[in-house]
């Protein structure tokens, strides 16, 4: 890595040194637009994307944001464990209305 690598190049070495697979989307430029397995895996990495972001908004705004205002730990483990038992259920229960989920 010299002194004028792109940070993109360095992002990536990091992640490879972190033992982390690279999943960042890809980027075409002008006159050189994505092949059709970039565009494909772009397209795969949005889904994923999309599903991890949904937990986030759905404890944001219908669970009380992502803070807690308990005293000792105990309280804060019980408390975010039925926020996450909470909300697994209402997925199940959107899953299986739209019949993605055979129950």
């Amino acid at each position: 890595m010299g002194r004028f690598c792109n940070s993109d190049e360095r992002f990536k070495d990091l992640l490879s040194l972190a033992g982390f697979e690279n999943r960042t989307h890809e980027k075409g430029t002008r006159n050189h637009p994505l092949s059709a397995a970039a565009t494909e895996r772009n397209s795969i990495r949005s889904q994923t994307r999309a599903r991890v972001e949904h937990v986030f908004g759905c404890f944001a705004t219908s669970m009380k944001g992502k803070f807690t205002r308990k005293f000792g730990l105990k309280k804060n483990k019980a408390w975010w464990s039925l926020k996450h038992l909470t909300f697994n259920f209402l997925r199940y229960l959107y899953l299986s209305s739209h019949s993605l989920v055979s129950i």
